[in-house]
């Protein structure tokens, strides 16, 4: 029997679908090497094709994992578009969003969903959903906000981060930490990472620590996926 909606997984969304973000930051710094952008393409085509069916197995909704690739998708073509590589000059002229959901306005899209799903009733899966969105923004995706306007991005952000943070809270449960594929990552090995899971076992009700745990393990990510893309640039 599948967990219910406000029950936590061992694997979320966004371990499910870390490998295809983990390309996408690889991407973004210069170090995805795509020399077959075809074949990159096929890879990526079956990685979220994995992605949603194992969300799908997990007992999210087919809508949810729809989201969670849609969401996905649209930061890939944005950064596909902004590396410049003429490499992908076949991809500008079809980007993946149009090849899986027809449309060429992800960027807007992705801010109309968002807003919908923050007016969703609170649970479990609704935090791991949006928390593929918030993760794409912190990771750099702007969308419609990309020429400007960055002040309203931001409070889309915190808004985002806040309903997390409340959700969370109150189911008591912490994020799972997913780590980039292919990467040494020091803090696999980090001891406050099984302190806080220790914490979660045993005093689920103690929800400064869930809060303190869930902040940790996030920025915990971003922090590790953006020295990635700092290191690809130096």
């Amino acid at each position: 029997m599948p967990p219910s909606a406000d029950t936590r997984r061992p694997e979320n969304l966004a371990l499910l679908f870390q490998d295809v973000l983990t390309a996408i930051v690889r991407l973004r710094s210069n170090r995805q090497g795509v020399i077959d952008p075809a074949a990159f393409r096929h890879q990526i085509r079956e990685a979220l094709k994995s992605a949603a069916s194992r969300a799908l197995s997990a007992g999210y909704t087919a809508d949810d994992a729809r989201h969670a690739t849609f969401a996905t998708v649209a930061f890939l073509d944005e950064s596909v578009l902004n590396s410049g590589n003429p490499i992908f000059s076949e991809w500008l002229r079809k980007p993946l969003q149009a090849e899986l959901f027809g449309t060429h306005t992800a960027g807007e899209e992705f801010f109309v969903s968002l807003q919908q799903l923050l007016g969703r009733a609170d649970s479990a899966d609704l935090a791991d959903l949006i928390e593929i969105h918030y993760l794409c923004l912190l990771l750099g995706f702007g969308g419609r906000y990309s020429a400007g306007n960055r002040g309203e991005l931001a409070q889309i952000m915190n808004l985002t981060g806040e309903k997390i943070r409340r959700i969370r809270g109150r189911f008591g449960a912490l994020s799972p930490s997913w780590q980039p594929s292919n990467e040494t990552v020091a803090s696999q090995s980090d001891p406050w990472v099984k302190r806080w899971g220790i914490v979660a076992a045993v005093c689920a009700l103690v929800t400064v620590l869930l809060f303190a745990g869930y902040m940790f393990g996030l920025s915990s990510v971003v922090s590790q996926l953006r020295t990635l893309s700092t290191q690809g640039k130096g």
